[in-house]
């Protein structure tokens, strides 16, 4: 089965577990608790591994295979930790009831399987071969999502019910991957040594912390909300990755992967697919501004989003191999000024839910725009400029009109 495939059928499976997880009883803090822990125990996943291991793998200057070995133990003890951080935090906001704590567990055992799930399968992606990444979340998802079907009597029920089927899923996964030796060529094919003094990863790193670490402060930022606000946002994040994931993670390993020498074939495939997600979020805004009014700019940030994401994704891969590792300095200011916008932003009556789309989406549009000037594709970067712009107009619109939140 191609990774395409692969890829749409684990984004499908996500969606539809997100469905019947809100369908018989809604957002409540039992989702919102799950939502957040999910996102910050996969935090260092997102930041050690997908951002610093994987341009590592791809870049001229590649890590050893004692330092690729120290991320596969030390970041699922991280993600371990980050679990607990948040379960801390929440209760912190009186958002911890006692038939919760099963949920802190479960998030945090699925978040220690999940990253070593993660490691095993960006060192195999590095090598060009996408199949177990664009495949990694589906028997969790498929799992999740039979189990969530059964009727439970309250969102706590059905939540405690669905983190244990994602982590029984991830764990059998896992064994899979040790048994099959998933990603172990590439790592024992690693130099035992660099083959200079670098910086690289000290670049990756804080690249990755600033911005995987300063989207979590938004989340944590929404906490203060109404409950259900952070399980309302991640509906559309999850809609946004899930295109991207499909699209992006299934074809750019092909494309660009440790032995390839030009982006040409890369910026050809940025073209086509945002002119398709494009034309698939006209269609999309159009109709969510006739049939759902009221929500209407809400469907334009997310179809704004929908093109920025992807081709922040493509583009950030691209630098990772035609870039020299420095290059990521560029995107390091751009989520600190967007936390910071939130931080202000907050106070105001009219921040919410919409403010919180157009923040987000502005991460990924923003980077894109920077990194595609810098890797010399104007027609892209144009594009991204002007999806920066029109976000940054919704959010300011969105508060000075309170109702629109």
């Amino acid at each position: 089965m191609g990774p395409s495939v692969l890829s749409l059928a684990s984004q499908v499976s996500g969606l539809l577990q997100l469905a019947a997880l809100l369908w018989r009883h809604g957002p409540s803090n039992a989702t919102d608790a799950y939502f957040y822990l999910f996102n910050l125990g996969n935090l260092p996943t997102q930041i050690l591994i997908v951002g610093v291991l994987y341009p590592m793998l791809l870049s001229q200057d590649r890590v050893t295979r004692k330092g690729s070995e120290r991320f596969g133990l030390w970041v699922p003890v991280s993600a371990l930790a980050a679990v607990g951080v948040g379960a801390a935090w929440l209760a912190a906001q009186g958002r911890v009831s006692e038939d919760l704590v099963p949920i802190l567990g479960l998030a945090a055992l699925n978040a220690v399987v999940q990253a070593r799930l993660w490691y095993l399968a960006v060192a195999a992606e590095a090598d060009g071969v996408p199949h177990w990444v664009a495949a990694i979340a589906l028997p969790a998802n498929a799992l999740a999502t039979l189990v969530v079907a059964f009727p439970w009597p309250s969102s706590t029920a059905t939540v405690t019910a669905m983190l244990a089927a994602l982590a029984a899923a991830n764990t059998a996964f896992l064994v899979i991957f040790v048994r099959r030796r998933v990603g172990r060529t590439v790592i024992e094919g690693l130099p035992a040594a660099p083959a200079r003094a670098h910086v690289a990863h000290w670049w990756f790193l804080t690249k990755s912390f600033v911005g995987y670490g300063g989207l979590m402060v938004v989340q944590s930022l929404a906490l203060v909300l109404p409950p259900s606000t952070l399980t309302l946002l991640t509906l559309p994040m999850k809609i946004v990755g899930s295109v991207s994931a499909t699209f992006v993670n299934a074809v750019m390993p092909l494309i660009v992967h440790q032995n390839t020498e030009s982006p040409i074939a890369a910026r050809r495939f940025l073209r086509i697919l945002g002119g398709i997600i494009g034309a698939v979020s006209l269609f999309g805004s159009a109709g969510g501004i006739v049939f759902f009014p009221d929500y209407g700019l809400h469907f334009v940030a997310v179809g704004l989003w929908l093109v920025a994401s992807a081709s922040a994704s493509v583009s950030q891969r691209m630098m990772f191999r035609f870039l020299p590792p420095s290059a990521s300095r560029i995107t390091i200011v751009v989520v600190p000024l967007i936390v910071a916008a939130v931080a202000l932003s907050i106070q105001s009556e009219g921040f919410g839910l919409l403010a919180l789309l157009c923040a987000y989406a502005l991460v990924d549009a923003a980077s894109g725009f920077l990194v595609l000037l810098s890797l010399g594709d104007r027609l892209m970067a144009i594009v991204t400029g002007l999806i920066s712009l029109g976000l940054v107009t919704i959010w300011v619109f969105s508060l000075m009109h309170p109702e629109l939140a």
